[in-house]
């Protein structure tokens, strides 16, 4: 198989390429990144077995009818990925995500090539206790998450089923060559690390949200395009719903110091709430990942920064 993968080189991305599996049922791995965030790390040491080609650029730029015509699937994963961040300049984001999101899709459904896209678990609003696929409560107080309402409708819109897969991923834990320190789990190993405050949202102490494992990630992804799974539906991706206070107890079991401090964020809510993932069982996909162990692996490659609890 021939595969195009955008945002090759992020937190996913990177690990995507490496996974092998993947990489064993590849004859060629097509990399799109613009390289905005410097991630040069994720292209070194890549595996043997297959042959990675990549270019440097704007996907809408790179990503042409001629270069995904003789692919087997794209695995679009670019994209600004920064809740918080996008609330003082919303254009900024959607010139960016939907922008890319829309010529990916087009150019799929110019030629015939399926898409597996990734959204976001953040989109929930409900004020129900379990959320599923089939919620119409979606109000998300950040750009980034309607963003991502748009594009789920957009490729839906323009790719039948058979041809796509939109994924709603729970929020990203674990180790990879391209991973950032901006989110959750990982921000706050990283804090805690380096003898921080854990910068807790007021409101989310005892949340329960949505999260998922690295290693279910690239697994749904690869068996997605190996195996042809293309709902054309929206599929929650999740392997645990867990609160903050289960994170920093996981970062404290290590023997790092965490010291919370309570912060105000324009895009926190009042929700807490458990995530169905009946129809991802349903299309087979299992998610066995474990929160714990991909929190001590992190803190594992920083740990020449801890400074020991007490």
């Amino acid at each position: 198989m021939k595969v195009v993968v955008t945002g090759g080189l992020g937190h996913i991305g990177s690990a995507l390429i490496r996974d092998q599996a993947f990489v064993d049922s590849c004859t060629e791995i097509v990399i799109i990144d613009s390289l905005a965030t410097q991630r040069y790390s994720s292209l070194f040491n890549l595996p043997s077995g297959t042959k990675y080609t990549f270019y440097q650029g704007d996907v809408t730029d790179q990503l042409t009818t001629t270069l995904v015509k003789g692919a087997d699937a794209v695995v679009h994963l670019a994209g600004i990925t920064e809740p918080s961040a996008s609330v003082s300049d919303p254009n900024w984001l959607y010139g960016n995500n939907l922008r890319i999101t829309q010529h990916v899709a087009d150019t799929c459904a110019v030629t015939g090539t399926p898409l597996v896209f990734v959204s976001t678990t953040s989109v929930y609003t409900s004020s129900e206790p379990v959320v599923d696929e089939t919620c119409t409560e979606l109000a998300p107080t950040s750009p980034y998450a309607r963003c991502k309402l748009e594009e789920e409708a957009y490729v839906l819109d323009v790719l039948q089923a058979g041809d796509a897969a939109v994924f709603r991923l729970g929020t990203i834990f674990g180790v990879s060559p391209g991973m950032r320190f901006h989110t959750a789990v990982n921000k706050f190993c990283w804090q805690a690390s380096c003898g921080q405050p854990i910068e807790v949202w007021s409101t989310a102490m005892d949340q329960l949200r949505p999260y998922l494992a690295l290693s279910d990630a690239t697994v749904a992804i690869t068996r997605t395009v190996l195996e042809g799974i293309y709902p054309g539906e929206v599929v929650n991706a999740v392997t645990c719903d867990a609160t903050v206070r289960e994170v920093i107890a996981a970062i404290s079991e290590f023997g790092c110091p965490t010291n919370v401090s309570l912060v105000d964020s324009a895009v926190m809510n009042n929700l807490s709430f458990r995530t169905s993932i009946k129809k991802a069982a349903s299309l087979g996909f299992k998610f066995q990942g474990d929160l714990q162990s991909d929190v001590f692996d992190t803190l594992r490659l920083l740990k020449g920064l801890i400074v020991p609890s007490g």
